[in-house]
C-alpha cells in the first residue's frame, strides 16, 4: 500500500471540503461523515502497514538451535 496515494486522497478531500465550508453556514452532517470516513480509512491503512511490518519482522526471528 502506498501512503503517498492516501496522502493525495486526503489532500483532495480536504480541499473540496474547504471549498464547501467557506459559505459560513457551519459544519454539515455530510462533511462530518466524510471526515470520519476518511479518518477511518487512514486508520485501517496504518494498521495494515504496521501489521505487515510486524509479521515480516517476526518471520525473520531465528528459532533453530
Amino acid at each position: 500500500m502506498n501512503l503517498t496515494a492516501l496522502h493525495y486522497a486526503y489532500l483532495m478531500m480536504r480541499s473540496r471540503l474547504s471549498m464547501l465550508h467557506d459559505d459560513d453556514r457551519g459544519v454539515t452532517t455530510l462533511e462530518i461523515v466524510l471526515w470520519i470516513g476518511g479518518l477511518a480509512v487512514l486508520a485501517i491503512a496504518v494498521i495494515a502497514v504496521i501489521t505487515t511490518k510486524v509479521n515480516t519482522a517476526t518471520a525473520n526471528i531465528p528459532t533453530g538451535p
